[in-house]
């Protein structure tokens, strides 16, 4: 969204589920989640003093009293000022707490991924650029693994710039393209759409990637999800690329390749797509998140722990028995819906989507 002046953007990404993960389905039902007291109530407002990309993890816990307590930064790129300011408003904010068996109790926000960027100029520090540069030099000589530890360094510099952090993930995806890392290709490539796609939804006149090299990115990014069967995930990339180069060769090479996939996956009796949770922060709860083709699916073969499964749709969200004995339906009128999954960190799970009958 665009902040008032107009010349800098924020993003926030929440699951806003005033709810512990580890309660019982019975415990579940029983309570009722805080509720924040106002509108915008947990909005954050930064003004023009904020002059430095910045992006973050941040928790917090709600009392029994609607007040919040231990608020923390888990993880960030290293914007102190920044990060200081996002917990004291953080710490500002009153709920009306959430209530198990008709008491209040104490109760959890889930992790909350806030992005404040700049429409500015965009350049590299010279120390980044350095080691940036040097990662390449490594990549065109072969050593790999020489630039694999730089990408590696360059992911956690302290303070880095957004379109540091897309550069970053340039050299780590090319790197797991290299080495056959698929999964990790996808999440670096998926990083970059997401700095992108915000400064072009706020019509900033400075983006990260140059127009032909984004087609490149959401090109790969479609063809891995494709691969992966994520038809509803590879719709909305292709939906991207159409928005921004209709007619061009290459994204009428890439809705060629989606319409073969959606005709072959649309006429399968039942087709699955793996996934991976990932912590939004070291040894924090880990989520996977992707769309639904089909309206009835169900999960097989995890490996790991599931706490957690809802069901996100335009039209509302719910939350499904897991462990669950019967297939999971999406409801009647009910459309652009999304699995979304939490439990432990680097739990392997394969969404079965069944065509209905």
């Amino acid at each position: 969204m665009f902040a008032q002046s107009g010349f800098r953007a924020t993003h926030c990404l929440a699951m806003f589920l005033m709810i512990c993960a580890l309660c019982s389905p019975v415990a579940w039902s029983q309570t009722v989640p805080a509720n924040p007291l106002g509108a915008g109530a947990t909005a954050i407002d930064l003004d023009s003093s904020f002059q430095a990309d910045a992006w973050l993890v941040y928790t917090y816990d709600i009392d029994a009293n609607g007040r919040v307590v231990d608020a923390a930064i888990r993880q960030s790129n290293g914007v102190p000022d920044l990060e200081a300011e996002v917990l004291r408003q953080v710490n500002s904010w009153r709920f009306t707490p959430a209530q198990r068996g008709g008491k209040p109790v104490r109760s959890s926000a889930y992790p909350v991924v806030y992005t404040w960027i700049l429409d500015k100029q965009r350049e590299m520090s010279p120390e980044f650029a350095r080691l940036y540069q040097q990662a390449w030099d490594h990549y065109a000589a072969g050593d790999f693994a020489a630039a694999g530890a730089i990408a590696a360094q360059l992911q956690d510099y302290s303070g880095r710039n957004a379109l540091e952090e897309v550069k970053s993930r340039l050299l780590a995806a090319s790197l797991a393209n290299r080495s056959g890392e698929e999964m990790a290709e996808l999440r670096h490539l998926s990083r970059i759409v997401d700095f992108q796609s915000l400064a072009l939804e706020n019509q900033f006149r400075h983006v990260y990637v140059a127009h032909e090299q984004y087609l490149k990115v959401l090109d790969r990014l479609l063809s891995l999800q494709l691969q992966s069967n994520m038809l509803a995930d590879a719709g909305a990339t292709l939906d991207q690329m159409q928005s921004l180069a209709r007619g061009e060769t290459i994204v009428e090479s890439a809705a060629e390749r989606y319409l073969a996939a959606e005709k072959t996956l649309q006429a399968a009796a039942e087709f699955t797509v793996e996934g991976e949770l990932l912590a939004l922060y070291p040894k924090g709860p880990a989520a996977w998140r992707t769309g639904l083709t089909h309206r009835t699916f169900h999960l097989g073969d995890v490996h790991g722990r599931v706490a957690a499964v809802y069901l996100v749709c335009a039209q509302a969200e719910r939350s499904l028995a897991w462990p669950a004995i019967e297939h999971w339906v999406v409801p009647v009128g009910w459309s652009d819906c999304q699995i979304d999954i939490s439990g432990t960190g680097g739990t392997r799970v394969v969404l079965h989507q069944l065509r209905s009958r």
